[in-house]
């Protein structure tokens, strides 16, 4: 299950795809592979520790995702329901969208409320209804609120298309289904005219998750992969006739809260799962999976945690990697293990456990790819106890760079928790630190990458968000989880 504290993602230089020439980033983790890298950005240890505050855009509430910047305009949506394009130099306004009300997802934006309705209990909400960060492709902008994808004209908001994900595909008017509470919190990846994702029923009895690719042009829905597939009486998984899952149960599972990362040379993509109430339940919870980029079928399945009651889910996006010869894939999972995996055979290379794990432990965001080292943020720890597990509500250390080559520990730093994605610029690296140790509060580090010297530090309004080095600036989501105050877009930009 997930622990949404977001209210609720390598020679040793590796070669990665990276963000254009005007140091754009245009979707979560900066390019397909989800380098989570940007040494286009024009920020580096020499000039970073003279950015300033140069703007800041109020919202309704809060914002975790991570902005996406291109052609100087930022894309970012808000818990508030409604979708941002801000200028990227000045902050102003350029339109905004208001995404379809879905009220059985918590909390409700107040347009959505009925006159003198009171709003509901946001204390054990998992976000939002935009919680996911924007893919910018060919002028189109694709995310994800609720459990609707929607596709908006880049240049004007004007929408083209939405799709609805329902968690009961079985039922012919799931569409109006008012009580699915099931959303896409994964961000979408967008290559040869297909935008996958994967969707989540949040624990809903009655709903199950997936993995989805749509067509770019009209939001059909062209493959769906069930991670809770309905087995046989051997225990085999039923497949239809394209050799994908028949179907699927309806027990809340199947949920994929990571973003999907896409091989562009294999034509493969990547995606880790989480567990089925608490449980690594096989085939496919609890798991790193490889599946056809076209077909969806299945290739191979990373099962490094073939038990579990901890609530050990793989929620962190992956890493696409190539270092010579080798075709890697990089992971951490909520157990504090972060994994180096041979993506053509799904076996793993290395293994480095950093911290304790649990359920509001271990790798959350996904980890920057800086030079020979990656670079990620873990959490806290545990929130809650589950029966059979260790309860560790304080991990330390909170920021560790591995050695791509063998994943020793290069460096390690207390004080740097977070739920959101650890960032790269050109060889300097930004963590959104969430210090939950007293009244919240939040401050955003940036940190030689490859010796962990720190650079720059600012304190920001409180939040979740990860942030975005592009365009010579770091931009930031803020917003208190549980009240919605201070919900916005922080720009720090060199002078």
């Amino acid at each position: 299950m997930r622990t949404f504290l977001i209210a609720c993602c390598l020679a040793l230089v590796s070669t990665v795809a990276v963000s254009d020439e005007h140091g754009d980033w245009p979707m979560y983790g900066a390019d397909l592979g989800r380098s989570f890298s940007n040494p286009e950005s024009g920020l580096n240890p020499s000039n970073v520790g003279a950015l300033q505050l140069a703007w800041r855009f109020p919202t309704e509430d809060a914002v975790t995702a991570a902005p996406t910047i291109v052609d100087g305009a930022v894309y970012v949506g808000a818990w508030d329901g409604y979708f941002y394009a801000l200028s990227a130099k000045t902050g102003t306004l350029l339109w905004k969208y208001a995404i379809d009300c879905q009220n059985s997802v918590t909390p409700v934006p107040p347009r959505c409320l009925a006159q003198g309705q009171t709003p509901p209990d946001r204390s054990h909400s998992d976000g939002g209804l935009i919680t996911a960060s924007a893919a910018v492709d060919n002028g189109r902008v694709y995310f994800a609120g609720g459990r609707t994808v929607y596709c908006l004209r880049a240049r004007d908001g004007k929408l083209l298309w939405k799709r609805i994900i329902c968690g009961n595909p079985d039922d012919p008017q799931c569409e109006s289904d008012q009580a699915d509470g099931s959303r896409v919190f994964s961000s979408p990846a967008v290559h040869q005219g297909l935008v996958f994702i994967g969707s989540s029923t949040d624990g809903q009895d009655g709903y199950r998750g997936g993995i989805l690719a749509l067509d770019a042009s009209s939001g059909a829905i062209r493959w769906r992969f069930e991670v809770d597939p309905v087995l046989d009486a051997d225990g085999q998984v039923t497949l239809d006739r394209d050799g994908l899952p028949a179907g699927g149960y309806n027990r809340g599972c199947g949920n994929v809260w990571a973003s999907v990362s896409v091989d562009t040379k294999r034509h493969h993509i990547y995606v880790g799962t989480a567990d089925c109430d608490h449980t690594a339940l096989s085939p496919y919870h609890n798991r790193v999976l490889a599946l056809s980029e076209k077909t969806g079928r299945l290739q191979w399945v990373f099962s490094p945690i073939p038990t579990d009651v901890c609530d050990f889910d793989f929620g962190a996006t992956a890493n696409v990697i190539d270092r010579d010869d080798d075709r890697l894939l990089g992971v951490g999972g909520k157990n504090g293990h972060y994994y180096l995996i041979d993506r053509r055979s799904g076996t793993q290379v290395w293994d480095t456990p950093v911290v304790a794990g649990g359920n509001a432990g271990g790798f959350f965001g996904g980890a920057a790819v800086s030079g020979s080292v990656v670079v990620t943020a873990t959490a806290y720890g545990d929130r809650f106890v589950i029966p059979g597990c260790p309860f560790n509500p304080f991990q330390e250390p909170s920021l560790h760079a591995l050695d791509l080559a063998t994943g020793a520990k290069v460096w390690e730093l207390p004080r740097n928790q977070s739920y959101g994605a650890t960032t790269a610029g050109d060889g300097v690296v930004f963590v959104s630190y969430i210090n939950l140790l007293g009244p919240p509060s939040s401050e955003l580090h940036a940190y030689e990458a490859q010796t962990g010297a720190l650079l720059f530090s600012t304190a920001a309004p409180v939040g979740l968000g990860p942030p975005t080095p592009a365009d010579r600036a770091v931009f930031l989501g803020t917003g208190n989880i549980l009240t919605g105050d201070g919900g916005g877009i922080n720009a720090y930009r060199l002078p």
